[in-house]
């Protein structure tokens, strides 16, 4: 369940789909503004899936919700169905737990501790909460490639967990960039629970200075998002590029687009969910022994 934490009459939404296309209908779903997502697996041979759209009632836009019906994708379109109200933020609370990802504790804020080091990180609409494959993929790569003193980039940082790992795991200083304000605006919030000095703008690669570079640069975004920004992104990174949120089966896409770059590939990790087989890998810049 991914959910805005609220509380209203609302409509529901069907979506069946193959796997394949779920990521980029979840991302249009958010920007429509759902207000609950369930993702649900569907029986049969065809590897399909159902996502369960939740909206408020006044205003939902059913246009555009019918505009994802896609025949030649597989995509098909059902309802709305009216519902009984439905407390989201129960929901939600529902779902998480501490979780241990590398040497760190991650916890939501209305959990109790149960070990340390630890982050407190409540996601809300941000992405970010170490319930994603690609999230605890990436920190537990931005742990082991850490030193102590180093600084950080994460581009689309999200709710911030990112930097705030590094930072717990002894990085110097942080930046964390995203073009969303509600983003920003959640990092900022779980920066002031866990009291580190992370610094956080609500911008582009583009709006920092030309000279400006970081030990480690990451980024766990979708391919089709990481692509355009690859180039400007290595130029950012000292020794470390850190990347995260492709499919085992777009690592040709990603391959190619670094190919005659000045990074290595050191290691790559990978992690199924929901069928789906989610990457990370670390590079190394060609002058960095």
């Amino acid at each position: 369940m991914r959910t805005r934490g609220t509380r209203s009459s609302s409509l529901l939404v069907r979506i069946e789909a193959p796997e394949a296309e779920c990521e980029r209908l979840i991302a249009e779903l958010w920007s429509l503004g759902t207000s609950g997502l369930e993702e649900r697996p569907l029986e049969g041979p065809a590897s399909h899936v159902e996502l369960r759209a939740y909206f408020p009632a006044p205003g939902a836009p059913l246009a555009a919700l019918r505009a994802l019906a896609s025949p030649a994708h597989g995509v098909s379109v059902a309802g709305p169905e009216h519902v009984a109200e439905r407390d989201w933020e129960v929901a939600w609370r529902a779902g998480l737990a501490p979780r241990r990802i590398g040497a760190l504790w991650v916890r939501p804020s209305f959990c109790a501790s149960v070990g340390t080091p630890e982050l407190v990180i409540d996601p809300q609409q941000a992405f970010g909460s170490g319930e994603h494959a690609t999230t605890r993929l990436c920190l537990e790569l931005v742990q082991e490639q850490l030193r102590a003193g180093d600084s950080l980039l994460d581009l689309g940082t999200g709710s911030g967990i990112l930097a705030l790992g590094a930072l717990r795991r002894g990085a110097a200083r942080a930046l964390g960039l995203d073009s969303d304000p509600v983003a920003i605006a959640n990092a900022a919030e779980n920066r002031a629970r866990n009291g580190l000095p992370l610094a956080l703008a609500c911008a582009t690669l583009d709006a920092l200075a030309g000279t400006a570079r970081f030990d480690v640069v990451v980024a766990n975004l979708l391919l089709h998002e990481l692509l355009p920004c690859l180039d400007a992104l290595g130029a950012k990174a000292r020794r470390v590029l850190i990347l995260s949120g492709y499919l085992a089966r777009e690592r040709p896409g990603l391959e190619r687009a670094l190919a005659g770059s000045a990074w290595a590939l050191v290691h790559e990790s990978s992690e199924v969910q929901s069928g789906d087989r989610w990457c990370a890998r670390v590079l190394r810049h060609a002058a960095v022994r």
